[in-house]
């Protein structure tokens, strides 16, 4: 038996920072990173405008992948934990079946990240470049090369807009339990992880890591053997 494991990037990644998972994971996982609009191998395309436009982007791929594996799970870390969150909103609503596992990683719940307005996408550029740091997990060569800055620099802000701008729906809880994962030093995080409970009716489990923001990489071999574990020894999908 075969799951097929959906990884959603956080702000400014593409599906490359999930290519390094590929020899880790364990032979019946089989990974599937999904490149977002305006990166990557889509780079020619045109950013998302908002949340909602992501979601109905994404939500094929999310379909293909289930109809033609025996299982799949969800994988998000930061901005690609609220993507995922707001994907299974939109499976269970038109009656998809959901993942058999939900990994949402590096972000608080959707009412205590609401708590706080996020404007860092409008800061000039010095700020925006000092707020990048602060946060941790991109090579410091890249602060360093004005040609990969005015690459990158679009991506970043993009992404950070259409964190900035979104707007949390209270909904009913989704019926199945939550893997949340979270570096111990990640400042970044706003209100109690343990929140993310109220968000689906088998409530949720907290995993947390050494590191910061970025602890998937710092510890990426920990998170792959959890994931691991989660994934071959979970019983059959919802």
């Amino acid at each position: 038996m075969t799951i097929s494991l959906i990884c959603l990037p956080y702000a400014g990644g593409s599906a490359q920072v999930y290519k390094r998972w590929i020899n880790q994971l364990h032979p019946g996982v089989r990974l599937v990173p999904a490149e977002l609009a305006g990166r990557g191998s889509r780079i020619g395309e045109p950013f998302y405008a908002n949340v909602t436009e992501a979601v109905r982007d994404l939500l094929p791929l999310v379909r293909e992948t289930a109809l033609g594996s025996d299982s799949y799970a969800l994988f998000g870390h930061s901005m690609g934990s609220l993507l995922g969150y707001e994907i299974l909103h939109a499976l269970r609503e038109e009656g998809f079946p959901l993942p058999a596992a939900v990994f949402l990683s590096g972000r608080g719940a959707p009412h205590c990240e609401q708590e706080e307005i996020r404007v860092t996408y409008m800061l000039p550029d010095d700020e925006f470049l000092e707020a990048l740091k602060r946060l941790g997990g991109m090579p410091d060569g890249l602060f360093r090369h004005q040609e990969l800055l005015d690459m990158f620099m679009p991506i970043l802000r993009a992404d950070f807009k259409l964190v900035g701008e979104y707007e949390h729906r209270v909904r009913p809880p989704l019926p199945l339990r939550l893997a949340v994962l979270s570096g111990k030093d990640d400042d970044c995080i706003i209100g109690p992880l343990e929140e993310w409970g109220h968000y689906a009716t088998g409530g949720c489990e907290l995993m947390l890591f050494e590191g910061g923001h970025f602890f998937l990489h710092e510890r990426e071999g920990d998170v792959v053997a959890v994931i691991n574990k989660m994934l071959t020894e979970s019983p059959a999908p919802i």
